[in-house]
């Protein structure tokens, strides 16, 4: 506080409180964590960070060969997993090669003696073999005691995406990524001192190369490999496989069980293996994705909501527009930036939701409350709210062509002044009612009451056309009522008016919102308003009820019918506008 005075909140914080809450409890409540919309957006940061490229082409340290289904074509592979009898090898190819580390993502439950011998020669002789086991009591004994490690094998896969590795203290066997990373440090002479270890609960992968950053081979390129070169179409030299690690994994496009989309792949299915490449990958570069706190991310979102509703009250539409559109697009490149800088997961699914459920809400509540200021300027329809309402709720200013009826009672003064107040009430209603549905039936609207006075529209801002035709019968109509009402009310031996004044223009007019800040209301402008109010006045003067403009003459002569119904009075002086040639009803 200053002076004694309270401390204000903003205003837009003060008009835009309960929409801000709402989105902001959507938004966190129903889309934070790690759901589908959330997991879309990482997908598309990581799809955006992967796009650029490598940064260095290719991974120096992980390769990958695939057992696909043309090497299981060559080499005549039966139906099952049974290729085991071509790793030794492989391995061997490998180990001459100079490989860090062998790691197959496959398991080695079943047993076949006629190859299983051979197989852990190779594993002994290489030294350095790692295999994922689930069940590592089934293992064959020969080939459990010449693997290098006993890895786990599961990703924890969320809508079949490998998303997190998880770390679980007192665990029979470590992931195979954390095992493979810490065999590598230790093959090639790194050390594990100083690099990052991944601890309980886990950890989540960064996915920000492309799939091709890990250089694959297919499995029957290498165990035909000959010269120190492999059979594939480049010839490439078996030395590529120096101090990598060597990744061996199933690629059968047959078997879902073992195909994942990436999120670098736009949801093409790739082996299972590169999930476990993308995890290794993730522990050695010590670069995983940390996710934000969910306060962390409320805050966030609240911030952006916040800027948000201040972009709503920017006056101008076009700025206010830009603004509203751009903030959710500076959202998205902070949130990748620091996803590409920090390797920070901040949640974009709670900006996103709050974003619509602030425009939503927003939306609404400007159509209800100008629906119920529309309702309070009698007469006027609701359904032209999205034609004259900005994005602010303030009326913006239309322009067209419209006819104007004003009617008045004549002797109402004095009718009211020797009148019970009950008994005017009555008659007034019904005459209101009567008129009322007169203008209605021919498509206009009532504008307003000044005391007995109706100010009737047809024509804009609602249908234009032959708006001069229908404004003269509803005046004809008006006249009919009215004999109707006063055989009524002499029946039940009321005593009331006898006549009222009509008169009708026609022009150019402005439909707007006018008023203070307290108080305001949708209405015409135009001179033919002006010009309708003062030719009925002049109904006192000449025998005839309902007067009209040349104006508006000019647009019913087509319709002989009702031109017919009509004669020339003359040229009228009218207060404010000159002479003005009127005519006068006479059917």
């Amino acid at each position: 506080m200053k002076g004694g005075s309270p401390l204000r909140i903003p205003y837009p914080i003060r008009k835009y409180a309960v929409l801000i809450a709402a989105a902001l409890a959507v938004g966190i409540l129903a889309f934070g964590g790690e759901g589908a919309l959330e997991r879309f957006f990482i997908d598309a940061r990581f799809l955006l960070l992967a796009s650029r490229g490598a940064r260095d082409g290719e991974s120096p340290r992980i390769a990958i060969i695939r057992m696909d289904a043309r090497s299981a074509a060559e080499l005549g592979v039966p139906q099952g997993i049974k290729w085991r009898r071509f790793h030794p090898a492989v391995i061997d190819a490998l180990r001459e090669a100079g490989a860090a580390l062998i790691v197959f993502d496959a398991m080695f439950e079943d047993t076949e003696e006629l190859y299983d011998a051979r197989l852990a020669e190779a594993f002994g002789a290489a030294g350095n073999v790692i295999a994922g086991e689930l069940t590592v009591g089934k293992t064959p004994a020969p080939l459990r005691s010449t693997l290098r490690g006993v890895a786990d094998l599961r990703i924890t896969l969320m809508a079949g995406v490998p998303r997190f590795v998880a770390i679980r203290d007192g665990g029979s066997s470590a992931p195979l990524s954390v095992l493979a990373a810490s065999a590598w440090r230790t093959a090639v002479g790194e050390g594990a001192e100083g690099a990052w270890q991944p601890r309980s609960p886990g950890f989540w992968i960064n996915f920000r190369e492309p799939a091709g950053y890990f250089r694959s081979f297919s499995f029957a390129d290498v165990y035909h490999a000959s010269g120190g070169r492999l059979a594939d179409a480049a010839k490439t030299p078996l030395s590529f496989f120096k101090d990598r690690i060597v990744f061996i994994g199933l690629d059968d496009p047959a078997n879902h069980n073992d195909q994942f989309p990436l999120p670098v792949t736009l949801g093409v299915r790739f082996p299972g293996v590169w999930g476990h490449a993308f995890a290794t990958e993730t522990v050695l570069t010590g670069r995983p994705v940390v996710r934000a706190s969910m306060p962390l991310d409320a805050v966030i979102a609240f911030c952006f909501l916040l800027l948000l509703s201040c972009a709503m009250e920017v006056k101008r539409r076009a700025l206010r527009a830009s603004l509203i559109v751009l903030l959710p697009v500076a959202a998205f490149a902070g949130a990748q930036a620091l996803l590409s800088l920090r390797d920070l997961w901040v949640g974009y699914a709670p900006i996103f939701t709050g974003f619509w459920v602030v425009l939503i809400l927003h939306w609404v509540n400007v159509r209800v409350v100008l629906a119920a200021r529309l309702r309070r300027a009698v007469g006027f329809d609701p359904a032209l709210i999205e034609g004259i309402s900005g994005g602010n709720g303030r009326g913006a200013p239309l322009r067209g062509e419209a006819t104007l009826l004003i009617s008045d009672v004549r002797g109402y003064t004095g009718f009211v002044s020797r009148t019970d107040p009950d008994v005017v009430t009555r008659v007034m209603t019904e005459y209101m009612d009567a008129m009322e549905r007169c203008i209605t039936a021919q498509g206009g609207y009532i504008n307003k009451y000044v005391g007995d006075e109706i100010v009737a529209v047809f024509g804009f801002p609602l249908a234009t056309g032959r708006s001069a035709v229908r404004a003269v019968l509803a005046g004809e109509c008006m006249l009919r009522e009215l004999s109707a009402l006063i055989a009524s009310w002499t029946e039940r031996e009321i005593a009331a008016f006898r006549a009222i004044g009509i008169g009708i223009d026609a022009g150019d007019v402005v439909f707007t919102e006018v008023g203070g800040r307290t108080r305001s209301q949708f209405d015409i402008i135009g001179d033919c308003i002006n010009g309708a109010s003062r030719i009925q006045t002049l109904t006192k003067e000449y025998p005839h009820a309902l007067l009209i403009s040349e104006e508006a003459y000019r647009r019913i002569e087509d319709s002989r019918e009702i031109a017919g119904s009509f004669v020339r009075v003359g040229s009228v002086p009218i207060r404010g506008q000159g002479n003005r040639t009127l005519y006068g009803h006479v059917g």
